[in-house]
């Protein structure tokens, strides 16, 4: 019984070891350019930032959407049809609704 037992045990950490390992890169990346568009907030306004975070989602989109599964580890939450679809749908919002609006708007 104890070889039985052991035995079970040991099988979970043989199976994390079977799983492809995850880099950070990506997350840190994004949170790298969360910075940037803090700080281009703050020098150039708002519009100019939203614009930045546009551009983001929409580099992570594209990430998301060609990495190998199961993905960047952060930017990966759900199915990749999912995640690509509300990161683009994102950034072309956010997009469209900041160049709609008149220059004085976000200055």
């Amino acid at each position: 019984m104890d070889k039985v037992a052991a035995s079970q045990q040991q099988t979970p950490a043989a199976e994390n070891d079977a799983l492809p390992r995850r880099s950070h890169l990506v997350m840190w990346l994004a949170m790298l350019a969360l910075v940037v568009v803090l700080v281009v907030a703050l020098v150039v306004g708002a519009r100019a930032a939203v614009l930045v975070l546009s551009a983001t989602l929409l580099v992570l989109a594209v990430v998301r959407a060609v990495a190998p599964a199961p993905g960047p580890y952060g930017i990966s939450t759900r199915s990749r049809a999912f995640d690509v679809t509300l990161l683009a749908a994102a950034a072309v919002f956010m997009a469209a609704v900041t160049l709609s609006l008149p220059s004085n708007v976000l200055s």
